[in-house]
């Protein structure tokens, strides 16, 4: 079992591998300045689309929020005093 293990091993170290030189969140700042204040703004932007997208599906008037939450609070004093002054 150690012989295929060390086997194993050995036929990994000799392939070197090609997608960390694509991929977009590499560490450290090898590939320069401007690389990394690109990736910064990709990653910037992945999550302004999340937070837009929620706040749009979420927020006042969203199609997936409950629409209790936009009614007025009963128990709101400042709406008390308001629907006393109406009467």
């Amino acid at each position: 079992m150690f012989f295929l293990n060390a086997l194993a091993i050995q036929a990994a170290s000799k392939v070197e591998p090609s997608w960390h030189k694509t991929w977009p969140f590499g560490p450290g700042l090898e590939e320069g300045f401007f690389s990394v204040i690109l990736k910064g703004i990709f990653i910037l932007a992945i999550l302004g689309g999340m937070a837009w997208l929620l706040r749009y599906l979420f927020g006042p008037g969203g199609p997936l929020r409950d629409k209790e939450f936009d009614e007025p609070d009963p128990e709101d004093p400042a709406n008390q005093d308001k629907d006393r002054r109406e009467q």
